[in-house]
C-alpha cells in the first residue's frame, strides 16, 4: 500500500528540466555561458514568434507560365525516358517520317519540274483526262483505258476549241500510236500514223492552195484600201496573226509528216510486220517531201535548216534533212542498191557538212564510212576475180579516199563527242580498206587493215564483227 501511494505521489512532483543552450539560434559568442533563466524566456519568445515567422517567410507565390513553356515543359516530361523505353520503336518511327517527308519532297518535286509542265497548255479537263491515259500507258499499260482516255482527251478538246492540228493535239495522236505500239498492237499503231499524216498533209495542202488562191487579190485591196478606223485596224491586225499563225503550223505539221514516214517505215520492217517494200516506200515518202518542201523554202525565201526552233524556223534543220537522206540511203545500202544510195549519202553529207561547220560530228564519219562502203560494194560487182586488173582504178581510189577520209575525221573527235557510233564506223572503214586493198592484189596491205579492225571489234566487244573479219582473214591466207 505504502508503495503503491508512495508512487501516485512521486507521479506528480515536477522534474526539473535540463536546459541546454541552443547554439544554433544564439547570438552570443561562444565565450559566454548560457544562463538557465535567459534561455527559458528567449525559448519561450521563439516559440511565440515562429509561427509568425514561419507564415511571413514561407508563404506561396504562384506565376504564370506562358503557353510556349507549358509546351516545354510537357515535352521535357514526355521526353524523360523515351529513348530507354523504346529503343527500336522510336528510331523507326523517326527514320519512317523522314523517309515520308523525302519521297513527298521528291514527288512535289517531279510534279512541278517534269509532269507539270507537260500539260500546262492544255485546259484543265483535258488535262486531267491526259493525266488518267498517260498513267494506263507508263504506269500501269491497259491499252482499253488508256485508248478511252485519250479520246475523251481529244474529246473535250474539240469542245474547248483548240486548234485540230496544233501541236498539242497531233501530239496526243502521236502518243496514242506510241501506247499502242508499246503494247504490243503494231498494226493498230500504224493505222493510226497512217490516219494521222494523211490528215495532216490534207490540211496543209489545203491551205497552202488557199492562201496562193487569195495572195493576188489581198495584195490588191491592201494597195487600193487606206484604213483609218482603229477596230478595223485592229481586226486586220488580227487576222493577218491568225494567218502567220497558221503558216507556221503547217510547216510544224509538215516536219511532223516527215517524222511520221520514218516512223512508219521503222514500223513496217520491224518483226511484227517485216514489209520491206512498205518501209522503203515511206522512207521514200519522207525524202521527197524533205526536198520538196527544201527546193519550197529556198524559192520563196524562206529560211531553211536552222537550228534554232522559234518562230520563223519551224521546218526541219539541215541535220534533221540529212538524217532522213541517210536512213534511205542505209536501206539501200542493205538491199546493195548502191548506185541508189550513193547520192543520197553524198547529199546528206552535203547538207552536215554546212550545218555543223568546223565542228564535225560522229555522224560525218558515219556517212563517210557508208560512201566507202557502197563504192567497195560496186568494186565488187565491176571486178570479175581478185587482183584483176580490169578493177576501175578511178572506184578503188575513191573507196580508199572516202574510207581514210572517214578514219582521218574520227581520230579529230574526243570524248564525249565520240562515241561508239564512232568507232563503228571506224571499224567499217578500215574494214573497206582491207576489201579495197584484197580486191587489188594487196595481201599484206588488207591483212594489215583487218587485223586492225578485229583488234578495233575485240576491244568493242563485237565478237560478232570481229569473226566475220576472222573470216575475211582465213580467206586471205587460202
Amino acid at each position: 500500500m505504502f508503495n503503491a501511494a508512495s508512487r501516485r505521489a512521486c507521479a506528480f512532483i515536477s522534474r526539473p528540466r535540463n536546459l541546454q543552450c541552443n547554439k544554433a539560434l544564439s547570438t552570443r559568442t561562444a565565450s559566454h555561458k548560457c544562463q538557465p533563466g535567459n534561455s527559458t524566456r528567449s525559448s519561450l519568445q521563439r516559440q511565440s514568434q515562429t509561427p509568425f515567422s514561419l507564415l511571413q517567410h514561407t508563404r506561396p507565390q504562384y506565376r504564370q507560365l506562358s503557353y510556349g513553356q507549358r509546351m516545354k515543359r510537357g515535352f521535357q516530361e514526355a521526353s524523360k525516358g523515351i529513348w530507354r523505353k523504346n529503343p527500336i520503336l522510336l528510331p523507326l518511327a523517326i527514320i519512317s517520317v523522314a523517309g515520308a517527308t523525302a519521297i513527298f519532297a521528291y514527288i512535289s518535286y517531279v510534279e512541278l519540274t517534269r509532269v507539270g509542265p507537260q500539260y500546262h497548255k492544255f485546259p484543265p479537263p483535258v488535262a486531267e483526262s491526259l493525266r488518267t491515259a498517260v498513267y494506263y500507258t507508263e504506269v500501269d499499260l491497259n491499252p482499253a483505258k488508256a485508248l478511252k482516255a485519250y479520246k475523251e482527251a481529244l474529246r473535250k478538246a474539240v469542245e474547248l476549241g483548240m486548234h485540230p492540228f496544233s501541236d498539242e493535239m497531233v501530239g496526243i495522236h502521236l502518243q496514242v500510236s506510241m501506247m499502242l505500239e508499246k503494247a504490243g498492237l503494231v498494226k493498230p499503231a500504224i493505222q493510226v500514223l497512217e490516219r494521222t499524216q494523211t490528215e495532216c498533209l490534207k490540211w496543209v495542202e489545203e491551205g497552202r492552195k488557199k492562201k496562193d488562191a487569195q495572195k493576188p487579190e489581198a495584195e490588191a485591196v491592201t494597195e487600193s484600201i487606206q484604213i483609218d478606223d482603229p477596230d478595223a485596224l485592229a481586226m486586220h491586225q488580227k487576222m493577218k496573226e491568225l494567218d502567220e499563225y497558221e503558216d507556221r503550223q503547217r510547216d510544224k505539221v509538215l516536219k511532223k509528216v516527215v517524222g511520221i514516214h520514218m516512223k512508219l517505215a521503222e514500223l513496217y520492217a520491224s518483226d511484227y510486220i517485216q514489209d520491206e517494200k512498205k518501209a522503203e516506200s515511206y522512207q521514200e515518202a519522207a525524202v521527197e517531201l524533205c526536198l520538196k518542201e527544201l527546193r519550197r523554202r529556198q524559192e520563196l525565201g524562206l529560211p531553211v535548216g536552222s537550228a534554232s526552233e522559234d518562230a520563223s524556223t519551224a521546218w526541219l534543220n539541215l541535220s534533221e534533212i540529212a538524217t532522213a537522206l541517210t536512213d534511205l540511203g542505209q536501206t539501200y545500202l542493205k538491199q546493195e542498191k548502191n548506185e541508189l544510195a550513193m547520192p543520197l549519202l553524198l547529199r546528206a553529207l552535203d547538207l552536215l557538212r554546212t550545218d555543223e561547220g568546223s565542228t564535225p560530228s560522229c555522224k560525218q564519219v558515219t556517212l563517210l564510212a557508208d560512201v566507202s562502203t557502197a563504192i567497195t560494194g560496186e568494186l565488187h560487182k565491176k571486178t570479175p576475180s581478185r587482183g584483176s586488173t580490169a578493177a576501175p582504178q578511178q572506184l578503188i581510189d575513191s573507196g580508199n579516199q572516202w574510207a581514210q577520209k572517214a578514219l582521218d575525221v574520227a581520230a579529230k573527235l574526243q570524248p564525249p563527242i565520240r562515241d561508239e557510233e564512232c568507232d563503228m564506223s571506224c571499224l567499217a572503214a578500215m574494214y573497206n580498206l582491207g576489201e579495197i586493198a584484197h580486191l587489188q592484189g594487196k595481201r599484206k596491205e588488207a591483212e594489215q587493215y583487218w587485223m586492225e579492225a578485229k583488234s578495233l571489234a575485240r576491244g568493242l566487244g563485237l565478237e560478232e564483227n570481229a569473226a566475220h573479219v576472222e573470216e575475211a582473214l582465213a580467206e586471205l591466207k587460202k
